[in-house]
């Protein structure tokens, strides 16, 4: 049987460069983010800790499927999604380099779009921000993400807490990945309540039972 995957987000709060280079052309200057973007085998504050195999195995998928081809966009602030939104897209990742148990970034700020001119506005004004990774995974009883799939690497408002983590969990959505590597929402919630209403005749209840399982398995 397949493992249901949550919804996690993970928030480092190191500080990030600020970097401002003269383009090629009359495109202007391009500005970058660069810092710690990942960070494994380090508890957080709720005593969870991602293994670094794991990682090195989502990032070097993520590296080959989105960054090598452009596509590895990060929003700004988390949504409740897996879904990346290019409607709230501030940065283009370029590079992650694992040094360690830590992963290094670096990003292009997308200067011309709504947020990534949201995003430099506030850099250049020194408001300090997170990055924050978006993925599904696996919470085995030691509290380990033993399982995981990164989605992308968000920018967030630093926590105010201490530490260096925070973390957010859609506990009540789960996940799965199919053979081909694609996250697919479960529609536990959709089949628990239609199982709820199921009508009192026999042979009602009987056919709605089966399309109700029957619907819930074309979903995962």
């Amino acid at each position: 049987m397949k493992k249901s995957l949550k919804l996690i987000c993970e928030t480092a709060t190191y500080d990030l460069a600020i970097i401002e280079e003269q383009a090629n052309g009359n495109v202007g200057k391009k500005l970058k983010i660069r810092g710690p973007y990942i960070v494994a085998e380090k508890r957080n504050g709720n005593g969870r800790k991602y293994l670094t195999p794991v990682m090195e195995k989502s990032v070097a998928n993520f590296q080959k499927d989105l960054i090598s081809t452009s596509r590895a966009v990060g929003e700004l602030n988390h949504p409740t999604s897996i879904d990346v939104n290019y409607n709230n897209a501030c940065h283009l990742i370029t590079t992650l380099k694992q040094e360690s148990n830590t992963w290094l970034g670096e990003s292009n700020v997308l200067l011309g779009t709504t947020k990534g001119d949201l995003l430099a506005g506030l850099l250049n004004n020194g408001v300090r921000v997170g990055m924050s990774t978006r993925g599904v995974g696996n919470i085995n009883e030691h509290k380990e993400v033993d399982e995981y799939k990164l989605i992308t690497v968000d920018v967030v408002h630093e926590p105010s807490g201490p530490g260096c983590f925070m973390e957010g969990i859609l506990e009540s959505k789960n996940f799965m990945i199919n053979e081909h590597g694609d996250i697919v929402e479960i529609a536990y919630e959709k089949l628990a309540q239609e199982l709820m209403n199921l009508p009192r005749h026999s042979d009602a209840r009987s056919i709605q039972i089966a399309e109700a399982i029957r619907s819930f398995l074309t979903q995962i």
